[in-house]
């Protein structure tokens, strides 16, 4: 029976002083390797902007993983939608990354372009690190503004 042997894979060692290690997922910058990724709170924060960007159903083998948040960009611009947003961000999130936890959600409605301002402000227990995540939801999707 033929065989075929990795000699090359033996000699891997791996260390690191990361606690957390996700791929990077962002492929609109020319890939340098094969496999990009992203540690400690980039990881963390790279999980909430998939789940941000993901609809529950898209992911076949967790089809109830992602928020459904464009669904509120039609209602009417109130601090009752913003409430309903905040809601849904709270309960999936702390489902779905449970190595953050969150402290605040601000919401600003914009009934002009139909989208909002959202502010979400974490704490990473491991990595006693607060973060606030500035992004905003449109018809388009979630997208991240640059972190302070």
């Amino acid at each position: 029976m033929p065989s075929i042997t990795f000699n090359s894979l033996q000699n891997i060692q791996t260390t690191t002083n990361n606690n957390f290690v996700d791929l990077h997922l962002d492929f609109s910058n020319p890939v340098q390797r094969d496999i990009a990724v992203d540690y400690d709170q980039a990881a963390v924060v790279n999980s909430i902007v998939n789940l941000f960007n993901t609809m529950p159903g898209q992911n076949l083998l967790n089809p109830t993983y992602g928020l459904n948040l464009m669904q509120y960009l039609f209602l009417p611009a109130t601090s009752t939608t913003a409430t309903l947003v905040g809601q849904t961000i709270l309960k999936n999130l702390s489902t779905f990354e449970p190595r953050a936890t969150v402290k605040n959600i601000n919401i600003t409605v914009n009934p002009d372009d139909n989208s909002m301002a959202i502010v979400l402000s974490i704490l990473i227990p491991s990595l006693n690190v607060s973060l606030n995540i500035p992004g905003t939801l449109t018809n388009a999707g979630y997208t991240l503004l640059p972190l302070k």
